[in-house]
């Protein structure tokens, strides 16, 4: 599927002729609708712009259109098609109540470590915190820092063949200490909350 994917969107790109900077015009749309429908990895077009824009402009460009996918469904969700997609979709979300509880508890928390690593496709993730009790700033600010966790640690991986391995070394030095610090802060924000889990489950 992904291949297929892959090569419709080199199709497109050729069909309309569309190079350097100008593929935005095929990838901004392409992201936005990834973050309601989640048809296609977002690898592929963090790749396709790492690619085109070098490593940092590529992971960068990556991240912004991810979080403006991620925010415009958020709301849309919330503000106008609220009522549907809780008719359409609470029952389908019940696999993920595990993640929706977590979301409850946490918060932006979850949301970077959902970001991060994808356990559950994008899509779902803009979804349940669309009907969740999770604040519009919480939301953001959890968008925010899981794609630049996702988009930090893919770009750095997918840029092995484009970069020297000393300069990869260096990104994967600095995503090694973005991830400490975030885990330091997560801990002593919910250190309380991590001793009741823990006596939950050994009780």
């Amino acid at each position: 599927m992904t291949e297929i994917i892959n090569s419709w969107i080199d199709w497109l790109l050729q069909t309309l002729g569309l190079t350097g900077p100008y593929i935005l015009l095929v990838t901004i749309p392409l992201t936005l609708l990834q973050s309601l429908f989640g048809f296609f990895p977002l690898a592929i077009l963090i790749v396709l712009h790492v690619s085109v824009f070098d490593v940092i402009g590529g992971m960068l460009i990556s991240w912004l259109a991810c979080n403006l996918g991620g925010i415009v469904v958020y709301f849309l969700c919330r503000r106008y098609l609220f009522d549907w997609f809780d008719r359409k979709w609470r029952k389908k979300l019940k696999r993920y109540d595990k993640w929706q509880r977590n979301m409850d508890r946490y918060g932006i928390w979850t949301l970077v470590l959902l970001r991060t690593i994808p356990i559950i496709p994008s899509n779902i993730i803009n979804l349940m915190s669309a009907v969740s009790p999770l604040s519009t700033a919480s939301f953001i600010w959890g968008t925010v820092l899981g794609n630049l966790s996702y988009i930090w640690l893919f770009g750095t991986l997918s840029s092995t063949l484009i970069v020297p391995k000393e300069e990869w070394g260096a990104y994967l030095t600095w995503y090694s200490v973005f991830m400490v610090v975030l885990i330091a802060v997560f801990v002593r924000r919910h250190w309380d909350h991590l001793q009741e889990d823990k006596r939950s489950r050994m009780g």
